[in-house]
């Protein structure tokens, strides 16, 4: 009786996803034109995200492995740590100009885009734990990107805080948002196209345990796509990064808080 409610469940959880799906491009094909997209920008962009995300952890971990053992999770983490200064490095470099000017006017207008970070959060959130409600009843089991954070939190807690609560935020936004901000002229496809590539880093390193994972993009993207509207909204880089370290500074509270309480 339970397997059957539960098979019922996924199959209602499954309709849902699909409506989305057809949503989801029923709304992007109006905005697929080719005066929309920059694509000198774009190509910019894209190398920059393959420098960082990719090309850079590569040249980090071979050029550690001879010294250190990199299977050690401390070692592993303090390399992240190092790729994350490097990468944060790189992109405030090439866009330094209008990355200063961007916090001078959070500065000026921090009250104001405090608010809207607020309220993007707030809406990211909700959507996240809907659609993770649905991926989790269909795949049975917590985001592997998720599950693995939560390991690393329970055993290097002040390294995680400071990975995951701040250079974290400031690395993605900067890659994800800062990025490719000028590579779309058109708010929507700004929107779901970076939202699309956050949710899709999210998941991309765990396809192999299941594809099933791919549903995650849902809830990683739903806040990505409130991340970047908030960066929209302001024109100001930082209003994202303070509603991407609010999110995952609640979390890891929230997580903490309840390790404690068991």
């Amino acid at each position: 009786m339970h397997f059957c409610l539960k098979e019922k469940f996924m199959k209602f959880y499954s309709v849902i996803f699909f409506i989305f799906m057809l949503y989801f491009i029923y709304k992007i094909r109006g905005v697929i034109k080719l005066k929309n997209i920059n694509f000198k920008n774009l190509g910019k962009a894209l190398l920059i995200l393959i420098l960082v995300f990719i090309i850079l952890p590569i040249i980090v971990v071979l050029i550690a492995t001879p010294f250190v053992q990199i299977s050690n999770i401390k070692i592993n983490l303090l390399l992240n740590i190092l790729v994350y200064f490097i990468g944060i490095t790189i992109i405030f470099i090439i866009y330094r100009k209008s990355i200063i000017k961007e916090w001078q006017a959070y500065i000026k207008n921090f009250k104001k885009y405090v608010k809207i970070a607020l309220k993007n959060w707030g809406l990211g959130f909700l959507f996240m734990v809907i659609f993770n409600i649905i991926a989790n009843s269909i795949v049975g089991s917590l985001a592997s990107n998720e599950a693995q954070n939560r390991e690393i939190l329970s055993e290097l807690p002040i390294i995680s805080v400071i990975t995951m609560v701040f250079m974290g935020p400031i690395l993605e936004e900067l890659l994800f948002r800062k990025n490719f901000k000028n590579a779309f002229n058109n708010k929507q496809l700004f929107l779901i196209c970076t939202a699309f590539l956050f949710g899709l880093a999210h998941v991309i390193n765990f396809l192999d345990n299941s594809l099933l994972e791919i549903l995650y993009i849902l809830p990683y993207s739903s806040l990505g796509y409130f991340f970047a509207k908030a960066y929209y909204e302001t024109d100001c880089i930082f209003t994202s990064i303070t509603c991407h370290m609010l999110h995952n500074g609640l979390s890891i509270f929230l997580i903490l808080l309840s390790s404690l309480l068991v």
